[in-house]
């Protein structure tokens, strides 16, 4: 009976603890959690009942960098979930600065955000905001202004990438060449509403000539009686050439600057002899007065005698004279009252009556019975001869008038 009592109380012992055996593990079955690591494409599930996240990523083999980030979350179902968010470096540039930035999640609008950038209503972005952040993402963003142009002198109005001025017409597909001037340094920032004028500068020299009128001299003579004058030099305007730069700008001109001005012809002065000589009167043969009655072409003589005259010439008469036996070009004897003439403005032959201008000569009758170079060159109108050399001397060069007449003979030149 010992025996069989010893038994049974063996095998209550031995069910009593199965019994509590299997009620503990019934408790740490319904303590333990179901825990869902994700870290990028990785999934890690394990169970425990211990739910420190620290006690669990060391469990999943799995660690957190400097910056990144761990998001846990709790089911009603006994679960827990961690998601290892891992940060990672997006570029983000405007042009003209690029900033390096870390994200753990998040959008191109974030990031844009987070770089202190604004954008305006020209600026274009090279992705679209609402994209999800990734590893060494580039975001790019184009500036663009609205800027005025103003080229060879016609306006226009367009929207330019931000940049230099220099990148802008290279943009626009605008060259200059040597002659284009711009207002504003290549190198300048474009930025909105600025103006940039493109004028064609151009310059032309241009030479243009003036006449330099010439001085009259005049200088006095004894070689000429008073109140006479002659011309001994022939006066010549000079010539003043002016070089000038004419400024156009777009083909308009603008100014004009004077190069040089230079007299590159210099004029001839004119000399006038002023004759100074002393006048003698009542020095000549025949001097008196006469009288002419227009209306009926005649003439009366220092002696009262009425001729007939058909012509009037006047012009600077001279004075000459010959040694005695001298003969003239149409065979006379060379005396008083055979004066020289232009036959083809006087005929030889011709019977005239002679008075100076001046009233205080009446050289009176001469035939046309001489000529000579004075004449021909039509510097003097009449030589009248005189028997001597002062009394020559003393008509000197003087305006006379010379009538010619009709009906006389040549016995009244005697």
């Amino acid at each position: 009976m010992k025996n069989k009592f010893s038994g049974l109380k063996k095998a209550v012992a031995v069910a009593l603890m199965g019994s509590v055996c299997l009620s503990a593990a019934v408790s740490v079955a319904a303590m333990s959690k179901t825990v869902t690591v994700t870290d990028g494409d990785k999934t890690v599930t394990i169970s425990t009942i211990n739910p420190d996240t620290d006690m669990i990523l060391e469990r999943t083999g799995l660690s957190l960098g400097e910056n990144d980030k761990l998001v846990r979350t709790e089911g009603d179902d006994e679960t827990i979930r961690l998601s290892i968010l891992r940060a990672f470096n997006v570029d983000v540039t405007d042009g003209k600065t690029t900033k390096t930035l870390t994200f753990n999640e998040g959008t191109v609008a974030d990031a844009i955000k987070a770089a202190g950038l604004t954008l305006s209503k020209n600026d274009s972005v090279s992705l679209s905001q609402d994209t999800q952040l990734a590893p060494d993402m580039e975001i790019t963003i184009a500036r663009f202004y609205n800027i005025k142009v103003t080229l060879h002198g016609k306006e226009m109005t367009k929207e330019v990438p931000a940049g230099t001025v220099e990148d802008t017409l290279a943009y626009l597909d605008i060259a200059l060449d040597k002659a284009d001037v711009m207002n504003v340094d290549a190198k300048t920032e474009v930025k909105e509403g600025l103006s940039i004028v493109i004028d064609k500068v151009t310059y032309k020299e241009v030479k243009t000539t003036e006449e330099v009128a010439y001085q009259t001299v005049i200088k006095d003579t004894e070689e000429l009686y008073q109140g006479e004058t002659s011309v001994a030099t022939q006066g010549a305007n000079g010539e003043r050439t002016i070089v000038s730069k004419e400024k156009y700008v777009n083909g308009k001109l603008v100014s004009t600057e004077e190069v040089s001005n230079q007299v590159t012809k210099k004029p001839v002065d004119e000399v006038i002899l002023n004759g100074t000589k002393e006048v003698i009167s009542q020095v000549y043969t025949n001097s008196g007065e006469i009288s002419v009655n227009e209306t009926e072409g005649l003439l009366t003589d220092v002696n009262g005698n009425q001729v007939k005259y058909t012509n009037v010439l006047t012009g600077s008469g001279t004075a000459y004279y010959a040694p005695a036996g001298a003969l003239t070009a149409t065979g006379r004897l060379a005396r008083y009252g055979v004066v020289a003439v232009d036959p083809d403005i006087i005929p030889y032959g011709s019977i005239l009556y002679i008075v100076s201008n001046d009233g205080q000569v009446v050289y009176g009758y001469a035939v046309a019975g001489d000529t000579g170079g004075a004449l021909w060159a039509g510097t003097a109108i009449v030589d009248l001869y005189y028997n001597t050399y002062d009394e020559c001397c003393q008509f000197g060069r003087r305006d006379v008038t010379i009538y010619v007449l009709d009906g006389v003979s040549e016995d009244a030149t005697y």
